[in-house]
């Protein structure tokens, strides 16, 4: 697999990056079964064997950085690592402060078993927070070595304005973005490209709606239903209390199967693809259950500029009926 820049660092790294969410050493949530360690190693070492380089993970992962730590031992010089402080609630998210995020790195190097972060990434925005000291911490832990450079993950326009303000120079922002969740490219994406921030786009297959294997809302699993794309009344475990847009939403997935399959290629395989294709979007974000789906998830190809606009016109009425919101799961958003 090719190797990219990013751009500001020096970190190389490959188009697709393994999330490792699922490395939860056997705790379930609503997103992941639980896995093994043993499991969670093949995984790591399919994604050597084809080329990957990049691993994200989070101190809000259970279990997750210190999985990761055990299965790069022997070869983290070959592993660019992208990690997050903060923890979600329903709530704005917590202040960190500078003490706080010196302890938070402290205990992410001794879980991932390393004396650097490759990307420290703050996980969530501070709704309220003068982000002045943030930026002065992380730029101070950058000096020390303990991190390489820092980015920011689901950071809406108001967030990004707020921490550029307090001189951060974050490299990169994480966040959703996908053919059935374009919200980004109202004003999110063309503030990354003005300010030469990379976007690492988690959730490309919008949680497998678009592997083309679910036609309906009932072949969803109820997890994969909490978040705005369904109704509040899909499921118990949703907290975003809105109507949703399930018509809108299966009529789209209809479409890109018709223009997926009278271009002979696989739904999931064109989606990511689609995705590798858009402006200042340099790696996406794929978790896996098993080594197989590792295998799959590398396998981009050039798409047709006619496939690609297609593909694009497709999603566009969904696209506007969500707008702006950027946080695909409750309420209040947390994306600004």
């Amino acid at each position: 697999m090719e190797h990219i820049t990013l751009p500001g660092t020096d970190l190389k790294v490959t188009p697709v990056c393994l999330g490792t969410w699922q490395f939860n050493n056997g705790i379930t949530n609503n997103t992941w079964d639980a896995q093994t360690e043993e499991l969670s190693k093949t995984i790591v070492d399919k994604a050597f064997q084809v080329g990957i380089n990049f691993f994200d993970t989070a101190e809000a992962y259970p279990r997750s950085e210190g999985v990761l730590g055990k299965c790069l031992e022997g070869r983290r010089h070959n592993a660019v690592i992208a990690t997050k402080y903060g923890f979600r609630s329903t709530g704005p998210s917590e202040s960190y402060t500078a003490e706080a995020i010196d302890a938070a790195i402290t205990t992410s190097l001794q879980s991932l078993k390393t004396n650097y972060i490759d990307i420290y990434q703050i996980h969530w925005p501070d709704m309220v927070a003068d982000y002045t000291a943030t930026v002065e911490e992380l730029k101070r832990q950058v000096a020390k070595g303990r991190i390489h450079y820092y980015g920011v993950c689901n950071f809406g326009p108001k967030n990004m304005k707020s921490i550029l303000e307090a001189g951060g120079q974050p490299i990169s922002n994480q966040i959703g973005y996908n053919l059935l969740w374009r919200s980004i490219e109202h004003e999110v994406k063309p503030i990354c490209m003005e300010k030469n921030i990379s976007i690492l786009a988690y959730s490309p297959l919008q949680q497998g709606l678009l592997s083309g294997k679910y036609l309906t809302p009932d072949s969803l699993p109820e997890g994969r239903r909490r978040g705005k794309l369904f109704s509040k009344s899909s499921t118990t475990m949703s907290r975003h209390g809105q109507d949703g847009h399930e018509k809108l939403l299966f009529e789209t997935l209809g479409k890109l199967k018709e223009i997926c399959t009278e271009a002979d290629i696989n739904m999931s395989v064109a989606s990511l693809s689609w995705l590798l294709q858009q402006q200042n979007v340099r790696s996406i974000i794929v978790g896996a259950r098993n080594p197989e789906q590792i295998e799959q998830n590398v396998n981009i190809v050039k798409l047709s500029q006619d496939v690609l606009k297609k593909m694009t016109e497709a999603t566009d009425d969904l696209k506007q009926a969500l707008g702006k919101t950027l946080d695909a799961w409750v309420t209040p958003d947390r994306c600004e």
